[in-house]
């Protein structure tokens, strides 16, 4: 059922929604019999503009003990009547100016005069709701008129009048700037705190919220915010898991009102410069309530144990009865109080004061529960469309949660982010990186999916999506993933995203979002020296490379961004491409799958005409091709020691001393930028650094950058060929790499331990470099490397 117990109708009192459902039951009874008590012919005189002012003296003068007469009752079915068709918009806009913009204020006092859940008080709120929605209203009903203020303190008294969140929704779906206003601590209208308590006392049972405090008696003048501090003291989180969403047997007293008031939480949520909201919703203590809004309940299979609790990292078993068993994400509608409560997550882990509590709330387990249901299967048709975008919503969260600091070209150490953090979690699977890809491509371009599981072109930001992948790419399985499902496609979109905002100054492309994009394109690359990386339309006239010229000249690029613009001009020559789908139907029916919709959008990976013959305009000057890459650096695992200083013996027993990478390339992540290891005083080419490790490796004289390299398989041969003395304990050391390997664990030390399921063996040769300081000073140079060939 959908509002005011009519199928459907959820959406009508959506903001940018047109219309309303006519009222029903009890009200449209009592309005019925308000007609039949008409009065003066005047009353019955077709509604017009030019006399709103008359309907308004009306209402301001009805008293009290009048307000179900019927002079207020014709006054409100008048500007309901004008305000309620979708034709009637300008009505909308012109409403709140006409009477000398005394008809919003004339309304909210006549809510104070109405009796609750009469017609009256319903149709007062209906006007209110339709001149809520043109965007030019919000700022003049919420903040000039205090509407927002008075509304939330009538919802505080009246938890059951759903209408009222509604309307709070629309206000709320605005610009940042009257969001920051509605949230600001400074700010009397205390608007987050009356939305978390009233949904609290709108989920609660029956039984809970009669221990609730009631704005009655003593606290009958209380502000939302002494309500809701009175409550949480009533309450923990651990007692909001006695509050049920799992199933039909949901008890809550109102959950109309708890997901509009949750919808109005997402819309305050929404992405910022400032963290404001999210630190007004943390401070309310709700968010444990929004996690158990959206657990899922599973069911372990009848042999297994059942007291073993599923791990955040465990992919969910599907077999035989295992499964979601209650809540589950197929059926989490748009709108639905799990809908909002999970986007409301979405968005506090997008800021990053936030997403130090959301690890310290286990947050990251609950969403890893939902996004391993994609590819369950449960839902079907329409719901599984519903249950793909429910799990990537999860995914995106986590991904800001685990990958989102601490990693590789992002500024805090890797330390600030807790050890317990399972990185599994981050992976995906092939239609979680295509739905990502689609999801970029139509945030791009402003773009909404229909269908269940849709999005209008206002949900997602691109910086939020560019955010995304760029966490998500921290895990280098992820990258592999990404490149071989649509790695051609995401990297046009990439490059497309940096030149809207190095060359168009598109808006919706920040400095922070341009070096997300920069930076994912930098990871891609290592995977197009041997597979498609871009098409050909971006190496015609040196696009690629204007573009990022372009971007490198910009006054706000971020040091990370930077130094990604860098390696992908150094490696663009070497870098492969395929023809333009625009051009080749061949690549347009394998790279787009033959897919009718995609192939449609096949624009959607080229520039635009006027970006295109702006980014032709630009000149660059020559640039010094980088170093030309070794075959061996892309695929050749590499163990890697760090060397003894003086005085030390070599130990291979010390497990933690030794790291298995899967090839020299990623090898150079930890020597490249922001390397605590190594100190560069010329410029950094990352295939440079990779070329002279594996060229030591071989035993050539070459930088090393104070660590012993060796391959894994020469290590494994070793092993093998050892015999004698120390042999047992070289083998039993390998024994524990090859599990801790496998385990993703690794035991104290300072170096990262890579999480690969690869063998490993001992390390045992180098170039012979050994130093007392732990930091280097790299001598490589362009000019060197040109000066060796």
């Amino acid at each position: 059922m959908g509002l005011f117990g009519r199928k459907k109708s959820n959406s009508k009192l959506l903001d940018g929604e047109d219309g309303a459902p006519s009222s029903n039951g009890k009200r449209s009874n009592s309005k019925r019999r308000s007609k039949k008590k008409s009065g003066k012919g005047s009353h019955d005189v077709s509604p017009s503009m030019e006399s709103v002012p008359d309907y308004i003296d009306r209402l301001a003068n009805v008293t009290a003990e009048d307000t179900g007469g019927e002079v207020a009752a014709s006054a409100l079915r008048a500007l309901f009547s004008l305000s309620e068709h979708a034709n009637n918009q300008g009505n909308r806009e012109k409403l709140v100016h006409a009477a000398e913009g005394q008809v919003v204020p004339t309304l909210l006092d006549f809510l104070h005069k109405s009796a609750p859940n009469s017609s009256e008080q319903y149709l007062a709120l209906l006007v209110l709701n339709n001149v809520s929605i043109p965007a030019d209203n919000k700022k003049f009903i919420a903040v000039d008129c205090g509407g927002a203020h008075i509304l939330s303190r009538l919802l505080c008294h009246d938890v059951s009048c759903h209408l009222m969140a509604i309307i709070l929704v629309n206000l709320t779906f605005a610009d940042a700037e009257l969001r920051r206003e509605l949230v600001s601590p400074a700010a009397p209208t205390q608007l987050v705190d009356a939305l978390a308590y009233a949904l609290i006392c709108a989920t609660a049972s029956p039984e809970v919220a009669e221990s609730l405090p009631q704005p009655v008696g003593p606290m009958a003048n209380a502000q939302p915010r002494e309500m809701l501090v009175a409550s949480m003291q009533k309450l923990n989180s651990e007692q909001f898991e006695s509050f049920n969403f799992q199933d039909s047997t949901n008890v809550s007293q109102f959950p109309e009102t708890a997901r509009w008031c949750l919808c109005a939480i997402k819309n305050l949520t929404r992405p910022s410069k400032d963290p404001l909201a999210a630190h007004a919703i943390i401070d309310t203590g709700i968010v444990p309530l929004l996690l158990r809004i959206v657990t899922t309940d599973f069911q372990s299979n009848s042999n297994s144990d059942t007291n073993a609790s599923l791990k955040a990292s465990d992919p969910m078993q599907t077999n035989g009865d295992e499964g979601v068993t209650g809540n589950p994400p197929h059926t989490w509608e748009a709108n639905s109080i799990q809908d909002a409560a999970l986007f409301s997550l979405l968005n506090l882990a997008t800021v990053q004061p936030a997403r130090h509590y959301l690890r310290e709330v286990d947050a990251v387990h609950t969403l890893s529960m939902i996004a391993d249901c994609t590819g369950n299967n449960q839902g079907s048709g329409d719901t599984s469309g519903i249950e793909q975008f429910q799990c990537l919503k999860a995914r995106m969260a986590m991904a800001y949660l685990v990958g989102g600091e601490g990693h590789f070209g992002q500024s805090k150490a890797r330390a600030s982010v807790p050890v317990s953090l399972d990185e599994s979690v981050l992976l995906i699977m092939t239609s979680e990186a295509e739905q990502l890809e689609e999801l970029l491509a139509n945030t791009l371009h402003q773009r909404a999916k229909e269908g269940p599981g849709g999005y209008s072109a206002a949900t997602f930001t691109c910086k939020g999506v560019l955010f995304a992948i760029r966490c998500l790419l921290t895990h280098n399985l992820n990258q592999s993933t990404f490149c071989s499902s649509c790695g051609v496609k995401l990297n046009c979109l990439l490059m497309k995203a940096l030149a809207q905002h190095s060359i168009s100054r598109v808006l919706t492309t920040d400095a922070e979002a341009a070096a997300h994009a920069a930076f994912s394109l930098y990871l891609l690359s290592s995977y197009g020296f041997n597979s498609p990386f871009l098409t050909s339309a971006f190496y015609e006239d040196g696009l690629a490379e204007k573009i990022l010229t372009s971007y490198l000249h910009m006054e706000n690029i971020t040091l990370a961004g930077q130094h990604a613009a860098d390696q992908l001009l150094l490696r663009l020559p070497y870098l492969q491409h395929i023809p333009n789908p625009i051009d080749n139907d061949k690549f347009a029916s394998t790279v787009f799958e033959s897919d009718e919709k995609t192939h449609d959008n096949a624009w959607d990976y080229d520039l635009d005409v006027d970006l295109l013959d702006a980014a032709r305009n630009i000149r660059v000057e020559r640039r010094v091709c980088g170093a030309e890459p070794l075959p061996v650096i892309f695929n050749r695992p590499i163990l890697r020691r760090r060397a003894p200083k003086k005085n030390q013996n070599l130990s291979w027993s010390d497990r933690t001393a030794v790291t298995v990478i899967p090839n020299v390339l990623l090898a150079t992540q930890d020597l490249s930028f922001g390397s605590t290891k190594v100190r560069h005083m010329d410029a950094i080419d990352d295939i440079l650094i990779a070329n002279n490790i594996a060229n030591s490796t071989n035993g050539e004289k070459t930088e090393s950058y104070n660590f012993l390299w060796m391959w894994q398989d020469t290590a494994e041969e070793l092993a093998r060929t050892q015999k004698g003395k120390g042999s047992a304990g070289f083998k039993g050391f390998l024994s524990k790499m090859k599990s801790n390997t496998v385990n993703g664990k690794a035991d104290g030390g300072d170096e990262p331990f890579s999480f690969f399921g690869l063998r490993c063996g001992p390390v045992c040769a180098s170039d012979g470099v050994v130093m007392d300081d732990d930091t280097l000073t790299t001598m490589e140079t362009r000019q060197s490397q040109r000066d060796g060939k």
